[in-house]
Parts: structure tokens; sequence; C-alpha cells
């Protein structure tokens, strides 16, 4: 695996980020879809700020979160400061 967060950065990730196909996911579940609405505004606002744009896959009841630096064409630094911010939401 391509990684160029330290492997400290990997042990602090919030519980349920797990590194697939190289690149952080998560699945955050909600009550309704008007609360993924919100949680995707808020994901989005943050990701404008950070200049880091994650890949989300929404449902009805979830989305899928998925950080991958597309510049450095790995998992970086970027990634996981960007995961932990998701995480206080």
């Amino acid at each position: 695996m391509h990684y160029i967060i330290t492997e400290e950065q990997r042990k602090r990730l919030v519980k349920g980020w797990k590194i697939i196909d190289n690149k952080l996911k998560k699945t955050f579940e909600f009550q309704s879809y008007k609360d993924v609405l919100k949680f995707v505004e808020k994901v989005g606002s943050i990701a404008e700020k950070q200049n880091h744009h994650p890949d989300m896959f929404v449902k009805y009841n979830s989305v899928e979160v998925s950080l991958f630096d597309h510049e450095a064409g790995k998992i970086s630094n970027k990634c996981h400061k960007l995961a932990s911010l998701i995480d206080k939401i």
C-alpha cells in the first residue's frame, strides 16, 4: 500500500476509518435523508476550506466518504486531516 501519512497518524484515525483500495473510507449513517444532506453540505464546506475534496456516495440514510490525494497519488496528510475534521461534525 502507498502511504504518506505516518504510522502514528494511521493509529490515531478515529474508529471506523479503514484503508480500502489505497483510500481512507468510512460510512456514516443517519436517521433521515434530510440528515444525510446536512452532513454532505458540512463535509463540502470543510473540503472547500481545506482544498481537498472527498468522493461521497450517498444513499437514503448513509454516506460513504472516500479520501485520496489525487495530486500525490496516495493517501496523504491532507486525507488524515480531513478525516479528523469530518469526524468532528
